[in-house]
């Protein structure tokens, strides 16, 4: 296709002007539901052809595909199926195609076991049609989407950028990037590497959409603590570019790309739309769970905990959540009254002489934290997540201050069932900001499955290591307050 000055096509497509992607994601809409209709119909009357009631299963089937198409809309509009800037790359594209489709069958066969109507239709298919439909469907849609991208490209996408570290470094990325003709980053602040205190200033002030770090030695620490804990509220959606040390490259981890140029990529939010709806449909569906089956445990625990010391039941807490901002956590008691009165709050220990004598059996197996589902039914928690510290810690200790703000505290966690008392703290942030670079559903729910069996059947660890950690943290938290 030849080019010409002003005009929109070009010899890798047709460039949309402004505005026009909303109507090819609706057109995109109408022509799925039509390849969905068409690959089900089609392969319905090639396996039923000589069945003599091929019109009765074509019948079901027609009532049921509103179904099937308002879950396929519901979770391609949370995967990105119908925006056009996800088609350039053809793995993205086919991985959440794919994701989408077997989403919407699975959620369609859970709505069949819970009602009798859609059941009534749903048992009448043959498993192997939904089978072969639901390839023929990927591999349908998957192909309009590649002819989409090759004959239409995305209106070129401003982001507002700065740079720290390299100027010249990060000039020559984004004059690179620009190549691609899909994203233009408007340079609207160059930084000095020592001008690192007023990074976060300058993103959340200009509404900053990409950060490039140039200088791989630059400690981001404190710009992610002035992001997430000293506004105490939620930032706009970024991410921080890092070029990687060319000194180490072998070693790199966490090495994602932005378009063909190795970045390390560090979003705002560390967890994306479809991510957080799966996992919010995990907290809600287990923590109901687990109030149900741990009930009895509960009322038992509740009756020895007031037999055991004078005091209320529960033990009410303010902790650091979401964004920096304070909520109360609730536990059964396992501390006397009065235990921090006289030398304030301690970081707790294995062999800690505030607890009481049931206190321990309950911390050795978690009951004490048993309350917590509830606040992960009205959202203030999840089931997994980084461990909520107490305020003071989190002044003291820089290292709470940062990324691990960015989702809600779990009622465990990777840290809790890798290190409990025997780590210092920096480790344990470690452990944080792994499940937050690293989160998946199946990593939820093996961290469940770690923690039943850590609290169950894993022996204490050595009190040499203990009080190691313990003498760690004491030189730590007084370097700090002299600081």
């Amino acid at each position: 296709m030849k080019k010409t000055k002003g005009s929109f096509f070009k010899l890798n497509g047709i460039r949309l002007p402004n505005g026009a992607e909303n109507i090819l994601a609706l057109l995109s809409v109408f022509f799925d539901a039509i390849i969905l209709n068409s690959v089900f119909a089609n392969i319905f009357i090639l396996w039923l052809r000589n069945t003599p009631q091929v019109e009765i299963y074509l019948s079901s089937y027609y009532q049921v595909r509103y179904y099937l198409f308002g879950f396929y809309v519901f979770f391609g509009l949370i995967n990105g199926v119908f925006s056009i800037r996800r088609f350039n790359a053809p793995s993205d594209n086919f991985a959440c195609v794919t994701r989408t489709m077997l989403l919407t069958f699975f959620t369609f066969y859970m709505a069949a076991f819970f009602s009798r109507e859609l059941a009534a239709y749903a048992h009448t298919f043959p498993r192997a049609i939904f089978l072969l439909s639901t390839a023929g469907s990927i591999c349908s849609i998957f192909l309009l989407r590649a002819v989409i991208a090759v004959l239409f490209k995305p209106h070129p996408l401003l982001l507002k950028t700065v740079i720290i570290g390299d100027i010249a470094e990060g000039r020559r990325i984004i004059k690179h990037l620009h190549r691609r003709g899909g994203i233009r980053f408007r340079i609207l602040k160059t930084m000095a590497s020592s001008e690192i205190d007023e990074l976060a200033s300058v993103v959340l002030l200009k509404h900053i959409h990409e950060v490039f770090v140039t200088d791989p030695a630059i400690n981001l620490d404190k710009f992610w603590a002035q992001i997430y804990y000293a506004r105490k509220e939620k930032p706009h959606a970024f991410n921080v570019r890092i070029t990687i040390d060319t000194r180490k490259a072998s070693g790199t981890v966490g090495l994602h790309s932005l378009e063909d140029y190795p970045l390390i990529t560090i979003p705002s939010f560390p967890l994306n739309r479809f991510e957080s709806f799966c996992k919010r449909a995990f907290d809600v569906c287990f923590s109901i769970f687990a109030l149900i089956i741990t009930f009895p445990v509960m009322l038992l625990t509740a009756l020895c905990v007031r037999l055991d010391s004078p005091g209320p039941i529960f033990y009410k807490q303010r902790r650091v959540g979401l964004y920096g901002k304070d909520f109360d956590v609730i536990k059964f008691r396992s501390m006397r009254m009065g235990s921090e009165s006289s030398n304030g709050p301690v970081v707790s220990t294995s062999d800690d002489p505030r607890i009481s004598k049931f206190g321990k059996f309950i911390r050795h197996f978690g009951l004490d934290e048993l309350p917590q589902f509830f606040l992960v039914l009205i959202g203030e928690m999840a089931v997994v997540g980084p461990r909520p510290e107490r305020p003071f810690f989190v002044d003291e200790y820089f290292e709470f201050q940062g990324r691990r703000l960015s989702v809600k505290p779990g009622v465990t966690g990777l840290a809790a069932v890798n290190s409990r008392y025997y780590l210092r703290l920096v480790d344990k942030v470690t452990y944080d900001y792994y499940y937050l670079d690293n989160y998946s559903l199946i990593l939820d729910i093996k961290i469940v499955f770690q923690t039943i069996w850590v609290l169950l059947f894993k022996e204490n660890r050595k009190k040499l290591i203990g009080v190691e950690s313990e003498r760690f943290e004491s030189e730590h938290c007084e370097k700090r307050r002299e600081e």
